[in-house]
């Protein structure tokens, strides 16, 4: 099955009021049903970063402040959802329309619908690379 590819604008809102615009290539796979990855960066293969998300978080963060840890999503304004990123580096607060990420969830729910996630492991294979390690 096929890879969901989506190309998302976003804006980090820095701590001095300032507002960089940046893009993201969204992925989802069906064999991989638990997680969205977004990579930021130019595409020209410099500076870029890849962060692996909860699809469940995503879709709760829609509506309700959601996450622990190093990622945390909640509704913004009415118009936006805000991702905050933290590592060793410090804190990042992203700020995306919750149209755009709302449709490519809904995508990815068509690709594999919601609670059916472990019916696309391949089981078998994980186990067997976990034996083999």
């Amino acid at each position: 099955m096929r890879a969901l590819t989506e190309h998302l604008s976003l804006r980090l809102i820095t701590g001095t009021r300032r507002v960089l615009d940046l893009s993201a290539d969204c992925q989802y796979r069906p064999d991989d049903p638990y997680t969205v990855r977004m990579r930021f960066g130019h595409g020209d293969g410099g500076d870029e970063a890849e962060w692996v998300f909860s699809r469940e978080l995503l879709l709760a963060g829609l509506a309700a402040p959601a996450g622990d840890g190093d990622v945390h999503v909640e509704p913004g304004d009415h118009a936006h959802t805000l991702i905050t990123l933290a590592g060793p580096g410090g804190t990042a607060v992203l700020q995306v329309a919750t149209g755009e990420l709302a449709r490519f969830l809904a995508a990815t729910a068509e690709l594999v619908p919601l609670g059916t996630e472990d019916t696309r492991i391949d089981w078998d294979a994980c186990i067997a690379g976990l034996l083999s390690a």
